[in-house]
């Protein structure tokens, strides 16, 4: 489909199987960038790709990965889960079987970073979601990755911050 996000035209279209490569190439950038930045979070991506795709592939499959590009060019990617996976599972506690959405891996390329790709994409999962009647939408990321974590508590409350698996904070955004 085709939406304008700030002030381009975007095409945004659930992700094929055929082009896992795509998606694999703007997390392993972005992961690339975040290690310049001191930060790990996504580092499993340079460290051991091979064993994060079965997680990505699977989320394509569900239907639940988009791609986002720009002349047709790949430039963002992020993932929506209806139903909490392991990882949401042990991060939310209780609180996953409320009925939310998951949203994970939401990247934009370097080359377009700074143009408001982001917050338009998270308005549009936002709009999108209360189409489909959902209520809440919940994610995460490294405590210690200061960037992100500024760049969300600019838009949304941090919920709390977690000690699983190091330090994790936790969004969630009431629709």
């Amino acid at each position: 489909m085709r939406v304008k996000l700030h002030k381009e035209v975007y095409e945004i279209t659930q992700v094929k199987s055929e082009d896992l490569h795509k998606v694999l190439e703007l997390l392993v950038d972005a992961a690339a960038w975040l290690k310049t930045k001191r930060t790990k979070q996504w580092s499993y991506y340079l460290t051991d790709l091979d064993g994060n795709k079965e997680e990505i592939l699977r989320s394509i499959e569900n239907g639940a990965t988009y791609l986002v590009e720009s002349e047709g060019q790949p430039i963002s990617t992020f993932t929506i889960e209806n139903i909490p996976s392991e990882w949401d599972m042990e991060l939310w506690g209780e609180e996953a079987k409320d009925e939310a959405l998951y949203l994970h891996r939401l990247v934009v390329h370097r080359n377009h970073a700074g143009k408001g790709i982001g917050a338009a994409l998270l308005d549009w999962i936002e709009k999108e979601a209360q189409e489909a009647g959902k209520k809440i939408i919940r994610f995460d990321c490294i405590g210690s990755n200061e960037g992100l974590n500024h760049y969300y508590q600019k838009r949304y409350s941090l919920k709390e911050v977690t000690q699983i698996h190091g330090s994790h904070s936790k969004y969630e955004i009431i629709l």
